[in-house]
């Protein structure tokens, strides 16, 4: 048997696992992550939704394309400390993108609602080797940014459900184009349907590592949160 989080804990390290029965949850207890399934579906998904709105509000989706077929789970570490979920069979269905093997690692949910892999030398660092605020999907929160990292080629976009069932990827995508002056671009599909226009406030410090300022234009919310419908 692996070990499981204890009740409320916000933390896993190796060689523990979170199942289908059991969550983290932040210190504050604003977000919890687990495994759900949504409403008229058979599929399940690992996900972080808000913990004191009565009706579940997802707000990321790790395997949103790879759904597990049955509610086996888990979610865990493989050898290199990667977090990986695995099917009823033991593949690897979802993993994080950490850059090189870790040391010592440990997985955090955060106050923010941002899941975090990092190394546990220093608990109060802010040096992730992963994070799912890169790995945004329909809900934009504070904290989180949009736009290109010039150094990795990460896009960070938003992009919404196929439906209120189904996190697969939708029609409709939220990006900056960082092609001149930066701007956010709304499609359907291919269709630019909504832009922001030019930001001229651009940041040129910044230019150099994002597509776009440190504010991350209009998108560095601070109160509220950007949804895709």
């Amino acid at each position: 048997m692996f070990p499981t989080p204890s009740k409320a804990e916000n933390t896993i390290t190796p060689p523990q696992i979170i199942t289908c029965n059991q969550t983290l949850i932040s210190p504050s207890q604003n977000f919890e992550l687990g495994f759900f399934t949504p409403n008229n579906s058979t599929y399940t998904y690992l996900g972080i939704w808000y913990k004191k709105i009565h009706n579940k509000t997802i707000v990321w989706v790790a395997n949103r394309d790879k759904p597990l077929f049955n509610h086996n789970g888990p979610l865990t570490f493989n050898n290199d400390g990667k977090l990986i979920i695995l099917n009823h069979k033991g593949s690897v269905l979802w993993s994080s993108n950490s850059s090189g093997p870790a040391k010592n690692q440990v997985a955090q949910l955060l106050d923010s609602g941002n899941f975090v892999l990092k190394n546990f030398v220093d608990e109060n660092s802010e040096e992730f080797l992963w994070q799912s605020f890169d790995y945004p999907y329909d809900t934009l929160l504070p904290g989180m940014k949009i736009g290109w990292n010039f150094k990795t080629g990460l896009n960070i976009h938003l992009s919404s459900w196929r439906n209120c069932d189904d996190p697969f990827l939708g029609e409709y995508s939220y990006s900056v184009d960082p092609r001149g002056l930066p701007q956010l671009f709304l499609q359907k599909g291919k269709k630019k349907i909504f832009r922001s226009g030019p930001w001229y406030w651009y940041v040129e410090q910044y230019k150099d590592d994002y597509g776009i300022s440190d504010a991350y234009g209009t998108c560095n919310i601070k109160s509220y949160i950007y949804r895709m419908q």
